[in-house]
């Protein structure tokens, strides 16, 4: 452990800053979803078809709009999209929690699953562009952060599922609400998302995703 904080620690602030997103990130998203569609079949009363819906439309506006987010990223730079994602998100879990008709609780689930694909890759790509001949070290430091936020987000969310689950998507809104102002305020502006003639070449997504910068994605 000792190991790993003194690893953590002599990283560049920016990748501390992304990493502690990843981590915060993981928690937010893991509070709710493993209680979704318990949330859904009984306090909401949705039949089974309805839940599966609600479930793999969230899932679909997520995995398969990860292009979408690594080319904007790209093109508009990390860390607009990180903000914008971690944004989206709020609006997304606000809308989740007030929700009562399938229309509008599909449109909640969309925007939770696009949310992460706007700031998934961008986070990535910003680590990757960040820490250069320390990828490798650094990407196996974040999967950590990553890992700890899955295991510790279903036990805090199960804490306030117990009363209320509107009480857990409330306190995912202001976990991405902090993050959303701790970017903002603490992660610089990654200068190479706009390179100039001489700049080196980027990877692609897809070639980001082949050399295992890719991670569980929330």
């Amino acid at each position: 452990m000792t190991g790993f904080w003194a690893q953590f620690r002599s990283l560049s602030r920016p990748s501390r800053v992304l990493m502690i997103n990843q981590f915060g990130a993981s928690i937010g998203f893991y509070m709710l979803m493993p209680y979704l569609s318990s949330y859904l079949a009984g306090t909401l009363g949705l039949a089974a078809w309805a839940v599966g819906l609600v479930l793999g439309v969230r899932n679909f506006s997520q995995q398969g709009m990860f292009f979408v987010g690594g080319t904007l990223a790209d093109r508009l730079g990390y860390k607009p999209l990180i903000v914008a994602g971690c944004l989206l998100r709020i609006g997304a879990f606000g809308l989740l929690a007030i929700a009562q008709s399938l229309s509008t609780l599909l449109i909640a689930s969309a925007a939770t699953g696009f949310a992460g694909a706007l700031f998934n890759p961008a986070l990535r790509a910003y680590l990757a562009t960040e820490t250069d001949d320390r990828r490798i070290e650094a990407f196996a430091t974040l999967n950590m952060f990553n890992r700890a936020g899955i295991f510790l987000g279903p036990l805090i969310g199960l804490a306030f599922v117990t009363s209320n689950f509107r009480m857990s998507v409330l306190a995912a809104t202001v976990i991405f609400a902090v993050l959303a102002l701790a970017q903002i305020l603490a992660l610089p502006g990654q200068r190479s998302a706009d390179p100039g003639p001489i700049a080196p070449a980027r990877t692609s997504i897809v070639d980001r995703h082949r050399d295992g910068t890719g991670l569980s994605r929330v």
